[in-house]
């Protein structure tokens, strides 16, 4: 999913953050971050607790999704030193001009709740032609699922994860870094990293085929999602 659906939080006591180990996230990492997004992420990304979908309904694409993503090599895991276990995720593909996009093959699924979150993800991805936009662009850094443990938040673990991501996206000849900030929290922090807003989805207005998909009431105080982005490539920006 190349919206971040985000449960970042503020960049705070950078001590915690720098004391865990970051490692590129490879396909034996899978299963084990998949079952942590399961209990850290669901429960708290909106659209999924707007759309009233649970792990479950997500369960055959995400880990399908996931194991296509470590394969750019820009996923990245956080882990407690002596223990070994995730404290974070980061979950990040590369787009092309040739692969522009992440979500239209989940579009045919037969499960309802699966293509309208894919519908909603598929709009926001492509509300903005990067490639169109930036001539230099070649190469796109997509954040897509970002999660931080309860028990690490606040202690800058999101912040350190995005940067481990660029780096690993510009050494692989990424030019610009985007996501769908879904959440608040996510927002914030991107904001906070140089990120600029380029697109905003109002989720009291969105609509499918004339009907309001969201549940205001389960969409944990966030209004809207934001594409956001920045260039990490100095030679682009001039």
């Amino acid at each position: 999913m190349s919206n971040l659906y985000s449960n970042f939080f503020s960049p705070q006591r950078m001590g915690e953050a720098n004391s865990l180990e970051y490692s590129t996230l490879h396909e034996d990492d899978v299963d084990e971050v998949v079952a942590f997004m399961a209990a850290h992420f669901y429960p708290r990304e909106p659209i999924s607790t707007g759309l009233h979908m649970t792990y479950e309904d997500n369960k055959e694409w995400i880990h399908s999704s996931a194991r296509d993503w470590v394969k750019s090599g820009v996923s990245v895991v956080a882990r407690e030193p002596t223990t070994k276990k995730v404290a974070g995720s980061i979950l990040a593909t590369i787009l092309t001009r040739d692969q522009s996009n992440t979500y239209a093959k989940a579009l045919t699924s037969p499960k309802t709740k699966v293509k309208t979150l894919h519908t909603v993800l598929s709009v926001l991805e492509t509300a903005v032609d990067f490639f169109a936009r930036y001539e230099k662009v070649n190469r796109i850094l997509e954040l897509a699922m970002i999660t931080v443990a309860e028990e690490h938040g606040g202690r800058g673990v999101g912040k350190r994860l995005v940067q481990e991501s660029e780096r690993r996206g510009q050494v692989l000849g990424c030019q610009l870094a985007t996501a769908q900030a879904t959440a608040v929290p996510s927002q914030r922090l991107l904001y906070r990293l140089g990120y600029e807003s380029l697109y905003t989805m109002d989720y009291t207005t969105f609509e499918i085929a004339g009907d309001h998909v969201f549940d205001m009431d389960r969409m944990l105080g966030t209004p809207s999602a934001k594409v956001m982005a920045r260039l990490i490539d100095q030679e682009v920006k001039k």
